[in-house]
């Protein structure tokens, strides 16, 4: 099985400067063009079955997709992005700086940090937030098994934790918008193909 493993585009979160996470923002009409030009892009990629995340971002990114492919698209509670803000969540960097001065303040990284092991008061800890990815994978593999080709679309730090964790991949991974990295899955083991839109740090 051959799987598309794609971020979603810009939300209005990214051009607010705004902490996302759980906070549900939309895509930006900016974000609408780039991820219709994705789905033209993956016309060749024969895609049958594509699972989405069901925050607003992702799924509408998915939705084009789906629509230009003609797939089915099926929603997956277990793919949404990790609540990594906490009591930040949603809120402007800018405001949040002044009335959450004391919790940023005592960060030694950047709020919401995947690689970084701190806390944000109310956030979802690494550890469950990787096994919830874990096994949201594990099942979407597990229903798609005799499918040939199928299509997640999900989140930055859903992709990190499956680089982490599912792929065996040491270093830090940035991505960008509508980053899109090729996985063959055989046998239960997950092996990268190619990757557009990844850089890894080590």
């Amino acid at each position: 099985m051959n799987i598309y493993l794609l971020r979603h585009g810009e939300s209005t979160d990214d051009i607010e400067d705004c902490y996302g996470g759980i906070a549900d923002f939309p895509l930006t009409e900016a974000g609408k063009r780039t991820a219709e030009a994705l789905a033209q892009k993956l016309s060749a990629s024969k895609i049958e079955i594509l699972y989405s995340s069901p925050y607003k971002r992702a799924l509408e990114t998915a939705k084009f997709i789906s629509g230009s492919l003609r797939c089915e698209l099926k929603v997956i509670p277990d793919l949404r992005e990790r609540n990594s803000y906490g009591v930040l969540s949603g809120v402007k960097k800018e405001v949040a700086k002044q009335i959450f001065a004391d919790v940023i303040s005592g960060l030694k990284s950047k709020p919401g940090d995947y690689y970084a092991g701190e806390s944000v008061i109310g956030d979802e800890p690494v550890v469950s937030f990787d096994a919830r990815v874990k096994d949201a994978i594990g099942k979407v593999i597990g229903e798609a098994t005799n499918t040939k080709t199928i299509g997640i679309v999900t989140h930055g730090n859903v992709t990190r934790s499956i680089y982490k964790h599912l792929l065996g991949v040491a270093g830090k991974v940035d991505l960008d918008l509508l980053a899109m990295t090729i996985i063959e899955s055989t046998n239960g083991r997950l092996t990268i193909k190619s990757s557009e839109g990844v850089t890894i740090k080590n």
